[in-house]
């Protein structure tokens, strides 16, 4: 398996999924400015989404994110402009230009549920001629995490240096061999390896907290239903006053656990809405890390400084993950998504406390990844909302408890994270498709939505 950057494990990402919307918003930039560059004869570019982005990217917005990206939008213009809104204005006006050829997104996006891809988040852009025949296609596959490989991607943000298998193990030899912490490692990675130097990647990782930061706020800012066919409600901000008024009332005699999982709910509606948030690892699990940090700044007093040292550490177990297993719902199902979360954010927790490289640091993570293995991703007319919203909050509690129970324990592990990451690989590649973001199994099929039955996705 390829290995990553840090850069690429927690970046600014359009939600609801870093996957089926802001990859394919990525790869549809990417073609567009390859027509650019070469200027080939006039045609009509078509769309082909395949696998999982057949599925359900009605409901993850993949079919809005293409033309987002054919039209030539940047992500902060996204920011200022919600998705939907582009893409019903672009439809109302019936078709654009992407160079000098036509797109007309309700006539060339094509929902392929049938022909079977060589991986399960494939998309296809195609350059048609006057007949309809392609004369040109560029494929690109969504990896995870707003990764992706095909077109000018490939080979992008895969390191020269290291062709073995990724290996915790080995980095925290390593750092005992050499006298290093965990943030000094992935420094000297991201220099050696990818070329970024240290003040570049503090830069990007202070930039991340900060967003992951307003993405929390804006959470708890926001009230009303969130968007698509299930009309789920947004409640991290009544969750959260009414938890502040009984706190109060009862001398704060509440669980900082029940806090924290208020924030991760926040983030996950924002990203939910399409808000903008941070891939951590991506964006359907994107509320466990920062809900973490947040809730031990708030009650240990823990500077901004430390975490950005916690994200560094939080982002290696990240790189792990993507390298020795997948962070893709649609290749691993969600152990991929909220079980790599919840081990990220419980080795940064277990950092903060001062917890060691091998005997509680490693063992954090481990134990949290492993309350997830062979979690399916099944999301509820595919939608970002039921489960994955509650799955956030979860990931937070297990998190919290896997970095309190290492602090305790004694002695190593008997299971590595690098041997959990293998058997959470195992698993999703045995786990039936209809369990990986299709929507087509688990409780997208068998949630009771007031009798109305499931909203078909396809």
């Amino acid at each position: 398996m390829p290995t990553t950057s840090i850069l690429s494990i927690l970046k600014p990402a359009l939600g609801p999924s870093s996957s089926h919307t802001f990859a394919p918003f990525l790869a549809a930039r990417d073609f567009a400015d390859s027509l650019q560059r070469s200027r080939p004869p006039r045609g009509r570019v078509r769309v082909v989404l395949c696998g999982s982005l057949a599925h359900t990217g009605r409901g993850h917005l993949t079919d809005a994110a293409v033309t987002a990206g054919l039209a030539g939008l940047t992500l902060a213009e996204l920011r200022l402009t919600p998705l939907r809104s582009v893409f019903a204005n672009i439809c109302r006006a019936g078709e654009i230009c992407v160079g000098r050829n036509r797109f007309a997104p309700l006539r060339d996006i094509v929902f392929d549920t049938n022909s079977i891809a060589p991986h399960p988040n494939t998309l296809r852009f195609e350059l048609l001629d006057k007949n309809g025949h392609a004369y040109r296609s560029t494929v690109y596959f969504s990896i995870g995490g707003g990764q992706l490989v095909g077109g000018s991607f490939t080979g992008q943000g895969e390191s020269s240096g290291e062709e073995k298998p990724f290996s915790m193990s080995d980095v925290v030899r390593i750092c005992e061999r050499d006298g290093m912490d965990l943030p000094g490692f992935v420094l000297k990675r991201e220099r050696e390896s990818y070329g970024n130097p240290a003040p570049t990647v503090v830069d990007h990782i202070r930039e991340a907290w900060s967003i992951m930061q307003d993405s929390i706020e804006a959470g708890l800012g926001h009230e009303g239903l969130l968007p698509g066919v299930l009309g789920v409600e947004r409640r991290a901000r009544s969750l959260h006053r009414r938890f502040m008024e009984q706190a109060a009332a009862s001398d704060g005699a509440f669980p900082e656990s029940t806090l924290a999982s208020i924030y991760a709910i926040a983030v996950a509606e924002e990203n939910a809405d399409g808000g903008f948030v941070v891939t951590a690892p991506t964006c359907g699990s994107a509320g466990v890390l920062p809900a973490c940090l947040r809730i031990l700044r708030e009650t240990r007093r823990v500077a901004d400084e430390s975490i950005h040292e916690a994200l560094l550490v939080a982002g290696l177990i990240g790189i792990a993950a993507s390298s020795r297993a997948s962070i893709a719902g649609a290749v691993v199902g969600c152990q991929g998504e909220i079980g790599v979360a919840s081990a990220m954010a419980a080795a940064a927790v277990c950092y903060l406390l001062g917890g060691s490289v091998r005997d509680q640091v490693d063992r954090a993570a481990e134990t949290a990844l492993e309350h997830f293995l062979g979690l399916a991703c099944d999301p509820v007319g595919g939608l970002v909302q039921i489960p994955c919203i509650e799955r956030n909050a979860a990931g937070v509690v297990s998190a919290l408890n896997a970095a309190s129970l290492a602090m305790l324990s004694g002695g190593r592990d008997r299971v590595s994270l690098d041997a959990t990451l293998d058997a959470m690989r195992e698993i999703g590649l045995a786990m039936p498709d209809r369990y990986k973001e299709t929507a087509l199994g688990g409780l997208a099929t068998v949630a009771d939505l007031d009798g109305e039955g499931i909203p078909d996705t396809r």
